[in-house]
């Protein structure tokens, strides 16, 4: 296992052993790619140290936000167990998602697909249990 030192060396090694193509990106700007329906975000993080993963999960519908903030601050015990992404609301947009952060030295291919795919299947189970289904093609700033 070789560490990589940028975020654009882990992500270009990524993309090259799942065979996507990497979108054209401004310096800073997210990499967006889809999986099983699920636009998965990856961001470069404020220290340059870790990948960040993040998959939207949408609003909580009927005026239940409280209720569904509350779920999922209890399945975060679960999850962090278990290693598996944190689920959280954006202050601004009071939309939902799940997040996980990869540090570079060991955001391997074989890392980042585990922990992609524990973001899908985290992500998809919460739209299918809130009924929706965002767009989450933009990520959080």
């Amino acid at each position: 296992m070789t560490p990589h030192d940028s975020f654009d060396s882990c992500l270009d090694a990524f993309a090259r052993a799942v065979g996507a193509s990497l979108p054209e990106r401004a310096g800073g700007d997210p990499v967006v790619l889809s999986f099983d329906g699920i636009a998965v975000s990856f961001l470069d993080d404020a220290s340059g140290g870790a990948i960040v993963l993040h998959a939207g999960i949408g609003e909580a519908l009927g005026g239940s936000e409280g209720a569904v903030a509350r779920e999922m601050l209890a399945a975060n015990a679960a999850l962090r167990e278990r290693q598996g992404p944190i689920l959280g609301q954006d202050p601004e947009t009071r939309a939902f998602g799940a997040i996980r952060s990869i540090p570079l030295p060991v955001a391997e291919p074989d890392v980042l697909l585990e922990a992609v795919g524990d973001l899908v299947k985290t992500a998809a189970s919460w739209r299918e249990r809130l009924g929706t289904a965002p767009d989450a093609a933009n990520p959080p700033a």
